[in-house]
C-alpha cells in the first residue's frame, strides 16, 4: 500500500500507455475488445483521453444509450448527445483514487484487528 502511493505517478502512466497499446489490438484480441468494451460502458468513457483516440473506428461501446436502452449510432454523428466525451484514463483514476479511500480504511480497520490479537496471543504464549 505504502510502495503503492510512492510509486503512484508511475504507475498512472504504465496504465496511460497500456492504454494507449491497447487500443490498436481492439477488435483482434478478444479479452482487448471485451475489457475496453467493459470500461467504457461501465465508466461511461471513450477512449484514452477522449473519442477522437479510436481515429474513425469508434466502438459502440461509446456510444450513448437511448431512452429504450439501444446505443445511439455514435460513428456517423460524433456529438455530446451520442458518445461519451470524458476519457477513459481519467475515469478509471477517478473509480481508483475512490475506491483507494475504501481499501485504506478497511486495511486500517484490518490493522486495529490484528495488532491487539497479536499482542494477545504473544502474551497468552509467554504465560504459558
Amino acid at each position: 500500500m505504502v510502495l503503492g502511493y510512492a510509486f503512484r505517478e508511475r504507475i498512472l502512466l504504465g496504465l496511460q500507455d497500456q492504454m494507449y497499446q491497447s487500443l490498436d489490438v481492439y477488435g483482434r484480441r478478444r479479452m482487448t475488445t471485451v475489457s475496453w468494451d467493459m470500461t467504457q460502458e461501465d465508466l461511461q468513457c471513450c477512449g484514452v483521453e477522449d473519442y477522437r483516440d479510436w481515429n474513425d473506428r469508434i466502438p459502440d461501446s461509446c456510444c450513448m444509450d437511448d431512452y429504450g436502452a439501444r446505443k445511439r449510432p455514435c460513428q456517423q454523428l460524433q456529438t455530446s448527445l451520442t458518445i461519451y466525451r470524458i476519457g477513459c484514463y481519467e475515469a478509471t483514476v477517478k473509480a481508483l483514487r475512490n475506491n483507494s479511500l475504501l481499501l485504506a480504511g478497511a486495511v486500517c480497520l484490518l490493522l486495529v484487528a490484528i495488532i491487539p490479537a497479536t499482542i494477545m496471543a504473544y502474551y497468552m504464549l509467554t504465560t504459558i
